[in-house]
């Protein structure tokens, strides 16, 4: 038979099963862009519009996946321009929330207004989760005692925010989001790590020099029990900075907070580097020195070469 004479019976279509996980990955990875894009998301905002003008099918199961997802009342979902003019809303505020990632000037700068659209788990688990990226990166310009209180509550929030996640239906609508709470825990976790950590090594080398110059009357004692400190703190620094690197690389096309920007971090590197120990047992010049030659790339206060605009890329 001549196959270019052939018509099907019917028009062909996706079984509707497989056009629902279609749609729910498109509506998922909308409402995610929407909320995290350094990008204007017009398309996505207009992503309910969209399914509207389509066909049937897709205005129903559209209807279907957004008025679960966003907990909308099922008189609003019976009516297509009440319904329409509730997810606009929704995805307005969203909008509004990411705004806060638009750019390094803004970081913190955008407060949370009231909610004025439907509220629901997901939106608020949203919410949650730009907060705390606000909160982490304005956290960096801050003391280092803010900056350990505040990242403390950034972990709570952001276990809130995996909590709100869990009642939110259909399920695969968060996978974006607790993909991106599961990495902001790993850069709350380690960046407070390496705070402390310096703060630490801070003071571990403000004693050591006051130990040395006395070390012929006082013996080697005081100084190996600092030089062990030393050690433990490092020890804490080298398990986690990798993976921080490693994270804010890969997260965002904004530029994000480098260990050396972080609080202490920078002052406390340099008074350790520039430590000399007779005895090392614990080869803390040689740790010390291969940290500053990695973080040098992109930091002009170890590096005078250093371009700070050139390597957003190196930790």
């Amino acid at each position: 038979m001549d196959t270019t004479e052939w018509t099907p019976r019917r028009e062909l279509a996706l079984p509707n099963e497989l056009l629902y996980k279609v749609l729910l990955l498109v509506m998922s990875d909308s409402v995610h862009s929407i909320c995290v894009s350094t990008e204007d998301t017009p398309w996505e905002r207009g992503i309910m519009d969209t399914m509207y003008r389509v066909s049937r099918t897709f205005k129903a199961i559209s209807t279907d996946i957004a008025g679960k997802a966003f907990d909308i009342q099922k008189v609003i979902r019976q009516d297509d321009a009440r319904m329409l003019r509730t997810s606009r809303e929704i995805f307005v505020y969203l909008n509004h929330l990411g705004t806060r990632l638009r750019s390094e000037s803004e970081w913190g700068s955008v407060s949370f207004r009231t909610i004025d659209c439907t509220a629901s788990p997901l939106v608020f688990a949203y919410a949650l989760y730009l907060s705390c990226i606000s909160l982490r990166r304005n956290a960096s310009r801050s003391p280092p005692d803010v900056f350990q209180t505040t990242h403390k509550v950034i972990l709570s929030a952001l276990a809130q925010s995996e909590s709100l996640c869990e009642r939110v239906y259909p399920a695969e609508m968060t996978i974006p989001l607790r993909q991106c709470i599961s990495k902001e825990f790993k850069l709350a976790r380690d960046g407070l790590v390496i705070v402390q950590s310096f703060a630490e090594l801070h003071n571990h080398a403000i004693s050591m020099m006051i130990l040395q110059p006395s070390r012929n009357t006082d013996g080697t004692g005081p100084t190996a029990a600092v030089r062990s400190l030393i050690h433990t703190s490092l020890l804490k620094v080298e398990a986690v900075y990798e993976r921080y690197t490693s994270i804010i690389t890969e997260k965002s096309p904004l530029p994000e907070p480098r260990i050396y920007e972080l609080p202490t971090v920078l002052c406390a590197l340099r008074l350790i580097y520039s430590l000399k120990f007779e005895e090392d047992e614990y080869n803390l010049e040689m740790r010390t020195k291969k940290i500053v030659d990695l973080w040098s790339v992109g930091c002009p206060f170890l590096n005078r070469n250093a371009k700070r605009a050139e390597n957003r890329t190196t930790g």
